[in-house]
């Protein structure tokens, strides 16, 4: 997801230091979210179903940057993937 965030800054068609504010702030916009929300040791994580939520609201952004960036099948990949990660982890109780 932060790999996708910043592919997507990096790839806008605008000057390049807008392309690098947005190549390094998404993602790091991105880790500072998880980070206070959503991390396993975060002082305020949230409890579920919001994390998953905030979870899902996160690789959606992401998935919505790799199709924006021009990169549709992998925005599905991302999602999909995560989907089945996030399902597995529940099946397993985690």
């Amino acid at each position: 997801m932060l790999a996708a965030l910043g592919y997507w800054g990096f790839q806008l068609d605008h000057g390049l230091l807008l392309r690098i504010v947005a190549g390094v702030g998404a993602p790091l916009l991105a880790a500072v979210v998880w980070g206070m929300l959503v991390a396993p040791k975060a002082a305020n994580q949230l409890a579920d179903p919001a994390r998953f939520f905030v979870e899902l609201a996160l690789f959606a952004l992401g998935a919505g940057a790799l199709w924006l960036a021009e990169r549709p099948s992998l925005g599905a990949a991302l999602l999909i993937i995560y989907l089945i990660n996030r399902g597995l982890l529940g099946l397993s109780g985690q």
